[in-house]
Formats: structure tokens, sequence, C-alpha cells
């Protein structure tokens, strides 16, 4: 194992940083999403910084106005993870509200919102509109969480028209500029969409009825399929190993570039955009070691111009005319909205969300495992620390386990690196964006790859006298915790350990969780005997470090149970385990004030395992 020598590790001096406070913190640095660019404007999500609710915000003109109320929350539950709440037909937006699923129609002249569409118990995500026909296109979703079916379906005021069912799971709709054409991605259990998955390409009559079905069969995964402004078909696929753009002709796929990197992040929401194209050219979105590149490509995929260069992580793409609209994090900028003129490369920001003037910058580490695997971290040194003494550390995991982190600017990680800690923020192996390899490289490993992978990084750390040896921690959420807790049951390394509703009891969350992951967990553990030791609750003899859990009461993919059967058997067992409930969150910790609440007793947690 090797790292190589990158001149900001030995930078622990302390320097003149912005202060961040708890409640600056708390806010998410993402908190932008779900971008939608129309003829009459520019829309998406923000969180709203008292209620953590996501509101609806419109760019016309020169400003930013608020099209829903801050007590409403927007968002899909299809999945579990929602995304596609909101689009545009006939000077309306409509809004899936986050409590009842309903949707709401919300006039563009400012007037009071008006309910649209309810179902109970149905869900509603991937929302697309189809103006030729006055209709929308969406994912539907009924029944419990744990036995939902899923179908397509085309919803206009008082009327429903199922447009394709009988696959367990549907992504978000694409219509053709001319109402011609209607692509969409299916899939079905146990895989998951980045595993196995299909290309539907349906050919509509005028009424909007499917006649005819073709579909595209890779032998792998497809996502986020979209038209160009002249009709032709662009759909994601990684088959050749890597999420690459492809133009559908016929019955064959033309490669649009080579490149040998993914082109999107993992396709866990619906209604995600990170392609965009014209008749003669397109946006598309390159991960380089972890940062996203945006690309502006010529029709056959060759590079024009790289844009946005401080952007190193893409929310969302929309395009109208010549004006590219992109929702970014960079290292030195929160969640921010921004145009560009493709004509000339004029650029605008629009929205941003407040940044320290200094913030953190992080050092890209590339750890060697052995000849032929390499794993992938960000490394952040402390503001404020004794010059010459190693800080302390901070592992942090992402969840999924096939989500990434990204070298962003973090209000939390600015946080912590102002208290005097070093932060990592690792990729092991399963995370996205370095290909499918690398990704299902935690098939039937996980508890174990992940586990050395957050070992070799915090080795590596200390080999360099980057940090101090005796003071480490580590924190991770969902999936991540999983790796946190395994890691303090196998390791002497961690001074102690926080889990953010994370997986305590694997084989036991696949018969609870939702039903679209209710396959995924098979698939991360194998058949071996050895899974049900992989699981921290079947391990709390070996545990060497205290541990605190974070969990909302109302998530339905980790649920409750899982922290609160593994927090009572470490402590009948003898060991410290602390559980922090949250009333009414889910899968997440939203509210401001709640995270507020979380990091201050985080920090507390890590200050009082530390030892000099």
């Amino acid at each position: 194992m090797t790292l190589p020598a990158h001149p900001g590790l030995a930078k622990y001096g302390a320097n003149t940083h912005q202060g961040t406070d708890l409640a600056a913190a708390a806010q998410p640095a993402d908190g932008l999403s779900e971008l939608r660019v129309t003829r009459h404007g520019v829309f998406w999500l923000a969180a709203d910084s008292i209620s953590g609710n996501r509101r609806l915000w419109h760019w016309q003109g020169h400003r930013a106005q608020a099209i829903s109320h801050a007590n409403t929350d927007i968002g899909s539950r299809v999945n579990g993870y929602g995304g596609g709440s909101h689009a545009l037909l006939a000077r309306h937006v409509i809004t899936v509200e986050a409590a009842t699923q309903a949707l709401w129609s919300h006039p563009l002249d400012g007037s009071a919102p008006t309910l649209w569409w309810s179902c109970q118990q149905a869900r509603y995500g991937g929302l697309s509109p189809d103006p030729h026909r006055q209709r929308l296109l969406a994912v539907e979703e009924t029944g419990t969480s744990r036995d939902a079916t899923q179908r397509l379906v085309a919803l206009a005021f008082g009327r429903r028209q199922v447009l394709a069912e009988g696959a367990d799971f549907y992504g978000a709709p694409a219509l053709s500029p001319d109402g011609r054409y209607l692509a969409w991605v299916e899939w079905s259990l146990p895989d998951m969409p980045w595993q196995r998955s299909w290309l539907r390409i349906a050919t509509l009559n005028d009424h909007g009825v499917i006649e005819r079905i073709v579909s595209w069969d890779g032998g792998a995964a497809v996502t986020q399929p979209r038209f160009s402004d002249d009709g032709h078909l662009i759909v994601i696929s990684d088959h050749g190993g890597w999420w690459q753009p492809y133009r559908v002709q016929g019955n064959r796929l033309q490669p649009l570039g080579d490149m040998p990197m993914d082109h999107v992040p993992t396709p866990w929401p619906l209604g995600d955009c990170h392609h965009v194209w014209r008749h003669q050219d397109g946006i598309v979105v390159r991960f380089e070691h972890g940062r996203a590149r945006i690309c502006h490509v010529n029709a056959v995929g060759e590079l024009i111009a790289s844009l946005l260069p401080d952007a190193t992580r893409v929310i969302g793409l929309g395009l109208s005319g010549d004006c590219l609209y992109a929702l970014t994090q960079g290292m030195e900028h929160s969640a921010r909205l921004e145009c560009l003129h493709l004509d000339d490369y004029r650029h605008r920001l629009l929205q941003t969300t407040p940044t320290p003037k200094i913030p953190p910058h992080p050092d890209t580490l590339p750890i060697e495992l052995n000849a032929s695997e390499t794993i992938n971290a960000f490394f952040y040194s402390p503001t404020s620390n004794v010059q010459g003494t190693p800080p302390p550390l901070i592992v942090r995991v992402h969840g999924g386990p096939t989500a990434a982190c990204y070298p962003v600017f973090d209000p939390l990680i600015h946080y912590w690196v102002q208290q005097g800690y070093a932060v990592a923020d690792l990729n092991p192996r399963g995370s996205g964006n370095f290909g499918r390899d690398y990704r299902e490289r935690l098939a039937g490993e996980w508890g174990k790859l992940d586990v050395e992978d957050a070992n070799a990084l915090a080795d590596a750390l200390i080999e360099h006298g980057c940090v101090d040896p005796r003071r480490l921690f580590i924190r991770g959420q969902s999936a991540g915790g999983f790796t946190v807790l395994n890691t303090l049951a196998s390791s002497t390394r961690y001074r102690a350990g926080a889990s953010l509703y994370g997986v305590t009891d694997a084989v036991r969350l696949a018969g609870q969780t939702h039903r679209f992951e209710s396959g995924y967990l098979d698939w991360l553990l194998g058949d071996d005997d050895t899974k049900y030791l992989r699981s921290p609750v079947n391990r709390l003899d070996a545990f060497q470090a205290p541990a605190i859990f974070f969990q909302g009461t109302q998530d339905r993919v980790v649920v409750p149970d899982q922290t609160l059967r593994m927090a009572s058997a470490l402590r009948q067992s003898g060991h410290q385990a602390e559980v922090v409930l949250f009333a009414g969150e889910g899968h997440g910790i939203r509210h401001p004030s709640n995270r507020r609440r979380m990091i201050a007793r985080e920090l507390i947690f890590y200050e009082a395992h530390e030892t000099h």
C-alpha cells in the first residue's frame, strides 16, 4: 500500500478562516436539487433554512421567486429516494407534496395552488410533461413499502391512463419533442437499476396511446434516456464497463465518444439529468478521479471545451436555446445555479448559498492497495491545530454503498476542520463514479472490503504523519454506518464511531426494508455462511470502541428497529452505546434544528473519547 506525496498533507498550521457556527454547519451543501429548464424559465427545489422543507423556485428574467410556501415540503417518495417531483404544464407547475404525495397545481401568475390529482396510498415521481396532450407522465407506486407495485402512467386533470405495467420498477419517462415517441427504463427484482435494466421505446398515436414498443438490451444497465432537440434519442449505458452516452440508431447504439469514464452518478433517484443535447452538440459530465467535469462535445462526442471549471459535482443540467443551466457544487462553493451561454461562454451566477471566503481545499488521495487495486479519498487538513502536532482524524463513509463523495465545499466538514479535526472522505470499493468493475467489486464482499478500505486509508495517513494514531474516529450514514460498526468490531485503530441511520443486521433488514432494495442486500452479502458474521449485531464481543447512533423514527429504508436492537445488544454486552432519536425524520436528518442537535452531540461524543 502506497500513498503518493501531496504538498497539502503537511499543512497543519493554523490559518485564518471565516468562522462556521452550528447553524451554518447544519445547512446541507447540496441544498438545491431537481433542476428543470423550460421556455417559461428555470425551476428547482431549495431546502428552506428554517423549516428544512424543499421549496420550489422559479427564475425568469433577472430574479428568483419562490413558487411554493415554506410550510409545504415538496418531494416524491417513490422507491424511498424520490426524484422528479415537479414539472411545468400549461403555465402551471405541478408538484408532489411530500407528506400526502398529492399533486398540486401552482399557476405562474402567483395565484393560490389547487389540488390537481390525489390517489390514496399512491406515490408519484419522475414527473415529465406531455404538452401535446396536456398531461403528465409519471411513475406511480401503490401499496405498502414492502409490497408496493409500480406502473408508468399518464395523468390529466381527473383522468389517468396506464401506459406500461408488469415490471417491478420504472425509470423517469422522456418524451420526444414532437410527442411521437416515449422512452423509459425498467427493471425487476432482485436487480437494482445500475445492475440490470432495459430501455423501452414506444410509438404513441395522436391520443397518446402506445401503439408499438421496441426494446434495447445491452446485457447491463441503462439510465437517463434523453431526446435531443431534433428528436434523436441518447441514453447512458454501462455495457462497455463505464456509464457512457450512446445515440439510439434503429436496433443499435452509436457511441458518443470513447472516454473510459463514468458520465453519470449511480442512479438512485428518479429524474436526474447529467447530459443534454442539441442537433449539433451536447453537454456531458465526466468523472475524473471522483471529480465531475462538465464538457461541451460535438455531435459525435468529441470534446469542444471544458465548462464551469470551478464545478466538481453536478447536481443537474438543463438547456434552453443557447443557454446551459447547471446546479453545481465546487471546492469553493455550496450548491448554486449558474447559466452559461454556449455561443461565447458568457457566465452568470443566478442563485447561490453562503460560502466562507476561504473554504478548506481537499487533497485527492489515490491509495494503492495492491498491484491492481486503488481506493480513492479526499483529505481535508484542520484549520486550527497546534503547529507540528498531528491532528485527530474523522474518516467519513458515504451511503449506498454505491453512492460517492465529491471534493466539494461541505459546511459540516468546514465546521469539523475548524474544531481541529482532519477529515478523510472515502470512496471505498463499491462506490459509484469509477466504472462498473469498481462499483461491482463489493458483490458478496460487503462488510469485508469496505472495512479493509477504511483501515487502509487511516493507516496511510498515519504512516505519512498526517494524523494522530491515538485520536481516530469513523462515521458513516446508511450503508456507511454498516462499515463503521464492522470497523469498530474488527480494529483497535479507532477511539469511537458514529452510525447515522446505519445498517446493523443486514440479513434481518432484507426482510424489513422497502421493496426497492429488498434484493440488494443478498447481492452485497453473497450466499456463503460468513454473511451472518458480517452484520455488526452478530459481532458484539469483538467491539473495540464506543458507538453513537443517530436515527429518524420514520425511516422506512433502515428501520429504527435496526438501531434500537443494536444499541441494546451492545449495552447488554458491556459496551458503550448512545442513541439519539429524531421524531418525524426519515432516512436522513433534514430539519435544521435536528441537524444542529446531531452535529453538536456528535462533536461532544468525539471530544469525550479523545486521548492525548
